[in-house]
């Protein structure tokens, strides 16, 4: 929990942060991203078994025990479209400028010393 709040304190503003795991560790995480206010995902290629290894956990199943508890959590879950909207599938940009201000990173240095590999032009 500590390592994942430090991640999330290190995200810039306005990003999207999705949490995943796996094994045993898929549904505590997400429950935690949830509680956070994050996007989360789950499929059996991330754990087969439930939370007390006495019977497999289908995708299906996966996804409804977490709208169920997103739910409890007063957290909204979003249609495939909203989905889309707030992951920007399908959007693109131009520059390498327009994609870093677009998505809250802070532009590239211009001049100074840019590192050893580069060579002035």
């Amino acid at each position: 929990m500590f390592n994942l709040a430090n991640m999330v304190r290190a995200v810039p503003d306005g990003a999207v942060l999705t949490v995943e795991s796996s094994v045993r560790n898929v549904l505590p995480v997400n429950m935690m991203g949830i509680a956070l206010g994050l996007h989360v995902r789950c499929g059996t290629e991330d754990c087969l078994w439930n939370q007390s290894r006495t019977a497999k956990m289908s995708t299906v199943r996966q996804i409804e025990q977490l709208v169920r508890i997103a739910g409890e959590f007063g957290r909204k879950v979003a249609t495939a479209q909203e989905a889309r909207e707030i992951q920007r599938i399908g959007v693109f940009y131009d520059t390498v400028e327009e994609t870093l201000a677009a998505n809250g990173f802070a532009p590239n240095r211009n001049g100074g010393n840019q590192g050893f590999l580069r060579k002035a032009a």
